[in-house]
């Protein structure tokens, strides 16, 4: 791709971050939990019984956690008064 000027552009790559990391190796541990733990339990909810997967009970507590965490996250950033610039 060629810019203005005439000039190419350098291609980006994918590039792996510290936080990828860290999703790929809590997605390889649910993954192999899932595996390990292919029984059902019995979930009680507002008076329903439940048979489901121990694996889906895990990762759906995970994923809530993971979408409330940045929920709070978020808001908190909403919140927070920027800081007022020092000589004004």
């Amino acid at each position: 791709m060629t810019n203005a000027f005439g000039t190419s552009e350098p291609k980006k790559g994918m590039r792996i971050t510290w936080r990828g990391i860290v999703l790929i190796i809590i997605g390889f541990f649910l993954a192999l939990f899932a595996v390990q733990n292919l029984n059902t339990a019995k979930v009680s909810f507002l008076g329903m019984d439940f048979e489901i997967f121990v694996w889906i009970i895990v990762t759906v507590s995970f994923l809530l956690g993971m979408l409330l965490g940045g929920v709070v996250r978020g808001t908190a950033r909403k919140l927070r008064k920027p800081q007022l610039e020092s000589g004004k």
